[in-house]
């Protein structure tokens, strides 16, 4: 029983690091930004906006686009997935939230406007 036990665990802890392997890179940094980096510190970690936006009250919203291509094969048509990922900055340009869309467009073309249908203008 105890073996068993311990076979379990060791799966658990598998499964949980095989999770965190596959998380992009970009939403392991935003979850330990979130709160305390500046535009700056993102700027340098992340390279610059797709899209700034400034809001009321000097907070503003940065916008960026990550892509990858998928190559077809003879059951699915090669397609480009998109990451957007939406940051808030407050008036003292500290990351307060993000959140991520994903996308995927079929062939080898992006839409002309925004990675994600609907999701490129910042909300405020």
């Amino acid at each position: 029983m105890r073996r068993m036990l311990r076979l379990a665990a060791l799966g658990w802890g598998l499964m949980l690091i095989g999770c965190a392997l596959f998380e992009p890179v970009q939403v392991s940094y935003l979850k330990t930004a979130q709160g305390h980096a500046t535009q700056q510190e993102v700027r340098q970690r992340l390279g610059p906006p797709h899209l700034v936006r400034s809001l009321e009250a000097g907070s503003s919203v940065w916008v960026y686009e990550f892509l990858d291509h998928e190559y077809g094969d003879r059951n699915r048509q090669s397609g480009i997935w998109c990451d957007e990922y939406r940051l808030t900055f407050d008036q003292h340009t500290i990351l307060r939230q993000w959140d991520r869309g994903l996308s995927r467009h079929p062939g080898d073309l992006m839409p002309a406007i925004g990675c994600v249908p609907g999701a490129s203008a910042p909300r405020g």
